[in-house]
C-alpha cells in the first residue's frame, strides 16, 4: 500500500489546491493595487506575487 504522501492522487489534489490558492492571492494583490494605484502597477505586482508563490510551491513539491 503506497504512502499517502506519495500517492499520485493526493499530490495532484495538493497541486490543484496550491494553484487555486496562488490564483486567489494574486487576485487579492491585483485588487489592492488597482484600488490603490500609488502602491505599484497592478499587473506587475500580481505577476511578481504569483511567480514567488509558484517558485515556493515548486521547490516544496520537488524536495525529497
Amino acid at each position: 500500500m503506497p504512502s499517502p504522501s506519495r500517492d499520485p492522487n493526493v499530490l495532484a489534489l495538493l497541486g490543484l489546491v496550491a494553484v487555486l490558492a496562488i490564483l486567489a492571492i494574486s487576485g487579492i494583490a491585483l485588487y489592492v493595487t488597482y484600488q490603490h494605484p500609488a502602491l505599484a502597477q497592478p499587473l506587475t505586482v500580481a505577476a511578481g506575487v504569483a511567480a514567488v508563490l509558484l517558485a515556493a510551491v515548486g521547490l516544496t513539491l520537488t524536495r525529497r
